[in-house]
């Protein structure tokens, strides 16, 4: 019996004969033959021809297949010609195992046995970690970072003071200070969540900080560009002011090039640091973009408005 896996029914296999040639090359122990015409197949052929092989060679026949085939032929099969399967294969010496595995395989098999997986550790544990019960724990883990976020907050006022007699003469441009600071703060936090779980699930992320960076750093000018525009329309609805519309657009697009840049290069900094990235990077980058845009936008009101 074989299991369809698109219809879920099983198909009977008692009438059908196996291709000669198949049969033939394994009776002579043509395994490179028998290996080359499996090749050349498709998962269903090759299962029905697996199950209505002699008992004695279907193990055998089965790795044979090329492994990029050989999962969707494994779910083919019945459930007790599967169990077989299991069995030889715990039946085999590691020797025999690892000297039929290519080199690029062998590769993948050291990395999954010695790699760290997080998924793998005990949930009581990771619970623990990352959500300890003592809540003294928890405000003794948060306070510092929390402390020196409100350090750079304060700098983010002391910026828009500096730059008071630029809002004096311009009242319309504090409108849209809300606007900036959020939809900056937004993007850095979107590209520092997603590098932070690249840098818990994915060994290969942890090693490329310059692709990462770069691969932001052209998101950070697609999305900008983009949401650019989109604050263009909305300001000239409000304001109907192109020279405003303009200077809201141009401080949103640069503003998100950084969000993305600093929200992808941090988790990398307190990883190296020693650092928990996951506590700190997307608040620290919200905080930076809201300190450079703040920056950004009052001084291309300068330079538009010639203040």
């Amino acid at each position: 019996m074989l299991h369809d896996q698109d219809s879920s029914t099983q198909i009977e296999i008692g009438a059908l004969s196996i291709s000669p040639p198949l049969l033939a090359l394994l009776e002579e122990d043509k395994i490179h033959q028998a290996t080359d015409l499996l090749a050349n197949q498709e998962p269903p052929e090759i299962a029905r021809q697996i199950a209505a092989l002699p008992s004695q060679l279907q193990s055998q026949t089965f790795y044979l297949i090329p492994r990029s085939q050989a999962i969707a032929v494994y779910q083919l099969l019945d459930s007790s010609l599967q169990q077989q399967l299991q069995e030889f294969f715990q039946n085999q010496s590691e020797t025999n195992i690892v000297n039929n595995l290519s080199l690029e395989e062998r590769k993948q098999l050291f990395q999954f046995l010695y790699t760290p997986n997080i998924d793998a550790e005990d949930p009581e544990n990771q619970e623990s970690n990352y959500f300890p019960s003592n809540p003294f724990a928890v405000t003794r883990r948060r306070i510092g970072w929390l402390f020196v976020l409100l350090i750079t907050n304060t700098i983010t006022a002391a910026v828009i003071e500096s730059q008071e007699d630029v809002l004096q003469k311009v009242v319309v441009l504090a409108i849209f200070i809300p606007l900036l600071l959020a939809s900056g703060g937004n993007v850095s936090i979107q590209a520092a969540t997603v590098v932070v779980r690249g840098l818990h699930s994915d060994v290969s992320t942890q090693k490329r900080l310059l692709p990462v960076l770069g691969r932001e750093a052209i998101a950070g000018i697609l999305l900008g560009a983009m949401l650019g525009i989109i604050v263009i329309g909305e300001a000239l609805l409000l304001q109907n002011d192109s020279t405003i519309a303009l200077i809201v657009g141009f401080s949103l697009f640069t503003i998100s090039i950084i969000g993305t840049i600093s929200g992808a290069i941090l988790p990398f900094l307190f990883q190296f640091l020693g650092f928990d990235p996951a506590l700190m990077s997307a608040p620290l980058s919200a905080t930076i973009v809201d300190v450079l845009g703040i920056l950004i936008y009052l001084y291309t009101a300068r330079i538009f408005l010639h203040i």
